[in-house]
Order: structure tokens, then C-alpha cells, then sequence
């Protein structure tokens, strides 16, 4: 019986009962005088004994449906008591089923990483890759791509070709079975889930990391070596390869840089590569990030193309450290303009140096020399996107946060451009600025990594000496363009010529 059929029997029994109620009072058993009463004694007597059973049947049934409603009751509690006892045991068994998955955690090799969103948001095609998909973030994800897969096919039938002491068929064999050995191990370097399957997974470490060997070999061979051996479209379409190599070196388009090497291993120690005999991988890779040492043997072997960029571009020198255990309270220092009047000098150092390696001794600034163009946004938003999954230490976003400190206004990338700093090959003063002031936007970093704490305060320390402050308020208000220089010397040269005039006037 439902609750609300319960509810209604109980108001008509009340009904019931209010209406006999309402019979036994009715006004013809009310204000008679004793005699009618006596003469009626026995029909109110009938009538009675016949109210009162039927008030006793009712409260017998009362008594009845109350018992079977409580009895329903029970039975409803007892149902819901059952079904959450079933949903609890449901959901107990489901997170026992979750606890005996093995889920993937990530390993010690981890070193790709989707870009974070908080960095995404700012720029998102800076992080996708225009002409050519490398690994399995974006494997098959966007059309643009499909016109690139009859490349890479070209490009594994031309590596596998080079070694001419087997067959096509056999090299190819050999191929994936070494690819299929290292397969776990790469797995391992990727942050998320790989959806593809085995057979997809080395499919495609077969494509795109032969694709990039062969890149990097018919590169040396027709722009160092000045060799042609065949017609090639990529590099007769200048654009397009230019293209490819910025791809390259995006954080969500890597190959494990161990995949690269043991494919090249694969091909040159078989056949040894004309012009390449004493040439390791590493080093083929070092002149497509343009690094121009002789000496790499110091350098430890990245985990793939960005990270090499990364140690060779940015952490190819070590630079004064601040102590990472001290609390720094992150301080500002003056714009380079507002360093300049206060009699600050700046040094570029050449292009090519560290980029970290900024010092200040003895009033002068020396900064490296960095050149800014289209892609110069694309890389180092790559490069700190790596930095914030996996380096230790921000070296990047800090040079920035000096950069963002020095540059304010398009006036500040005009001083440092004046300067030999910065190389403007982007555009208008204006446009660089911005590309600084918003470079670390959404990102995050410790005060205690800051490794330009000491070079701060030594700054600070020289700007607020009272002469050199005056010297900055004299130069900003009164020699703030060439024209108030002039107005100056002018204004000195009438001096000068009233107060020889006035010499002559007083000897004559």
C-alpha cells in the first residue's frame, strides 16, 4: 500500500468518526426536559448500543490497517536498507576493481608532456605543430598533417635503401623488430596514456623517426657537403622545411631522442654512411639545433630534440647561482632606460653565447645578444613549457622576469637594440615588448630558485646611490632627447659669450 492510499483511509475513518460524533450531539438529543427524555430513554438506548458497535468495528479496523501499514513500513525500510546495502557493495566491488588496474605512474624517463593549460590559454598554436606531426600526441590528429605521410613513406624507403647489402623486405624486418624492443622504454617517456596499439605505436616511431634521421642526413649532405643526390621538394620549398624545423622542436611533437639514435645506429653501422664515418647521432643533431662547439663530448645525452636545444642553447655555461635555500623576496630593478640615465653601461655579449650568462660589475650591464623574429615567441614558449614539467630549476622563466624588468616600453628595446641586446628582426619596437611582457604569463615559480638574486642586488645597490640617482633625475628631465641636448649646448654657448663679453666690457 503506497503512502499516499495510507493517508487518505486514515482521513476517511476521521471523517467517519467526526460525522458519529456529530450525530450523538445532534440537537434533538440536546435541551429536552426530563419527561420527553424518560419517554425516549429506549430508543436513545438502541441507538447508542448501535453507536457504539460501530465504533468498535471501526477501531477494530483501525487497529488492522494500522498493523498492515506498519508492516508495509517495515517492509519499505527493509527494501531501502537492501538497496543500499547493494549499491554500497556495487561501489565496493567497483573500487576494488580500479585498485587491481595497474595504473601507469610516471617514470624516472618521463620527459614529453602535453603543455600544461594555464600555458596553453595564452597562445595554443605556438604549441601545434603547422607542417609535420612527430609522436603520438599529435599522430593522425589533424588533417593538415595527411599531406606530409607521403614524405615520411618516401623518406623510410630511401633510409631503409641504405643499407644495400640486404633486401628492402629483410631491412625493413630488421627495423621493426629493433623498434619493437625499445618500444616499452619509449612508452615510458610520455607523461599521458598512449591510446595506440602496439603495432600503431611502432608504426609510428618507424615513420617519424626515420623521417627525422633521413632529414637530418640529406640536411648535412645538401647544405654543408653541398652533395645532391636526388630532386627533394622539402629542400627546394624553403619555407616549408622551415617549417619542419620549428615542428621539431615543439614539447608535444617529441620522439625519444635514444629512438633517434639507435635508427641511425641501425643504418650506419651496417653500411657506414658516405662523409658520416666518424660522425655520432648526437652530433648530427647538434647542427640542426646550431650548435657550433667542436667539442661535444662534455655534453650528456638529452632526451630528445627540444631538451637538446634546451642544454645547448640555455644551459651551455654555468652561471652565477643565487642559494636556493635562502628566501629571496622577489625585488624589480629599474627599466633599462631609467638604468641608462643613471649612468648604467650595457654590453652585449656575441650571439650565440648563454643566454643566462647576465652579469653587472663595476656599473656596466652584460647581457647576450638575442635575436628576435617570427619564431623566437614559438620557441620559448616551448622551452618554458618544458622547464615548468620537468626542470628542476626555472633558468628560462628567470632570464625572462630580468628581461620583463628591463623592457617596459618600446623606448627600452629601442636602447637595447642601440646596444647590439637585442636584434630586432620581428618588427616594431613595440611588438618585442609585448613578446617580453607576456612571455611568462599563467607561469609559475619559486623566489628561492631565482638565480639572478645577487646581480639584483648589486643593481639596486648602484641605482640607489644618491649621485646616481640625481644623475638619472638630471638626464631624464632635462637631456631626455637630443633636442633638450641641444637646447643645452646652445643655452651654454650664450653663457659663455655674455660672460666673455662681459669680461671685455669690464677690462675696457
Amino acid at each position: 500500500m503506497s503512502k499516499e492510499k495510507m493517508v487518505g483511509i486514515y482521513k476517511e475513518k476521521q471523517e467517519l468518526i467526526e460525522a458519529l460524533s456529530d450525530s450523538i450531539e445532534h440537537p434533538r438529543y440536546v435541551g429536552l426536559n426530563l419527561g420527553s427524555m424518560a419517554s425516549t430513554s429506549s430508543t436513545d438506548h438502541q441507538e447508542t448500543g448501535k453507536v457504539q458497535i460501530l465504533e468498535r468495528r471501526l477501531t477494530i479496523e483501525d487497529e488492522e490497517e494500522e498493523a498492515a501499514a506498519d508492516h508495509e513500513v517495515v517492509e519499505v525500510i527493509e527494501d531501502e536498507e537492501k538497496e543500499a546495502a547493494a549499491a554500497a557493495d556495487n561501489l565496493a566491488a567497483s573500487l576494488m576493481e580500479k585498485l587491481e588496474v595497474e595504473y601507469r605512474l610516471l617514470s624516472p624517463t618521463c620527459c614529453i608532456f602535453k603543455v600544461p593549460h594555464n600555458l596553453r590559454v595564452v597562445n595554443e598554436k605556438v604549441f601545434i605543430p603547422q607542417a609535420v606531426s612527430i609522436g603520438p600526441i599529435h599522430h593522425k590528429k589533424l588533417e593538415r598533417y595527411e599531406g606530409m605521410g607521403k614524405y615520411k613513406l618516401h623518406y623510410l624507403k630511401q633510409f631503409l635503401r641504405r643499407r644495400p647489402s640486404i633486401t628492402l623486405k629483410a631491412c625493413m624486418k630488421d627495423c621493426v623488430r629493433m623498434l619493437k624492443s625499445h618500444e616499452k622504454t619509449a612508452r615510458e617517456c610520455y607523461a599521458d596514456d598512449i591510446t595506440l596499439t602496439s603495432d600503431e605505436f611502432v608504426e609510428m616511431m618507424m615513420l617519424d623517426g626515420c623521417f627525422i634521421v633521413e632529414l637530418f642526413l640529406r640536411s648535412r649532405n645538401q647544405l654543408e657537403l653541398g652533395l645532391h643526390s636526388e630532386y627533394d621538394p622539402l629542400f627546394d620549398h624553403r619555407y616549408l622545411l622551415n617549417m619542419i624545423f620549428e615542428d621539431l622542436l615543439l614539447l608535444e611533437n617529441q620522439l625519444p631522442f635514444f629512438v633517434l639514435k639507435a635508427l641511425f645506429n641501425f643504418i650506419n653501422n651496417a653500411c657506414q654512411l658516405p662523409n658520416l664515418w666518424e660522425i655520432s647521432f648526437l652530433e648530427l643533431a647538434l647542427e640542426f639545433v646550431g650548435y657550433n662547439e667542436e667539442d661535444a663530448s662534455t655534453l650528456q645525452e638529452p632526451s630528445h630534440l627540444l631538451d637538446l636545444k634546451y642544454k645547448t642553447g640555455i644551459l651551455s655555461e654555468r652561471i652565477n647561482e643565487g642559494d636556493e635555500d635562502e628566501g629571496f623576496s622577489y625585488l624589480k630593478i629599474p627599466t633599462a632606460t631609467q638604468l641608462w640615465e643613471a649612468g648604467v653601461k650595457f654590453r652585449a655579449t656575441p650571439l650565440g653565447t648563454c643566454l643566462l650568462n647576465i652579469k653587472f660589475e663595476n656599473g656596466t650591464l652584460e647581457i647576450p645578444t638575442i635575436e628576435v623574429d617570427h619564431n623566437t615567441e614559438q620557441l620559448f614558449r616551448n622551452l618554458i613549457a618544458y622547464e615548468q614539467c620537468h626542470i628542476r630549476r626555472p633558468y628560462m622563466a628567470n632570464y625572462f622576469i630580468v628581461m620583463d624588468d628591463l623592457i617596459n616600453s618600446p623606448g627600452d628595446v629601442a636602447l637595447l637594440n642601440r646596444k647590439g641586446i637585442i636584434i630586432n628582426n620581428l618588427g616594431g619596437d613595440e611588438e618585442v615588448s609585448n613578446l617580453v611582457n607576456k612571455m611568462l604569463k599563467n607561469a609559475t615559480f619559486e623566489n628561492k630558485n631565482f638565480q639572478y638574486k645577487n646581480l639584483y642586488e648589486k643593481v639596486n645597490q648602484y641605482y640607489q646611490t644618491p649621485w646616481h640617482k640625481q644623475k638619472a633625475k638630471l638626464k631624464h628631465d632635462y637631456f631626455n632627447s637630443p633636442w633638450s641636448f641641444i637646447a643645452f649646448l646652445a643655452a651654454s654657448a650664450i653663457l659663455i659669450c655674455t660672460f666673455i663679453q662681459a669680461v671685455n666690457s669690464f677690462k675696457s
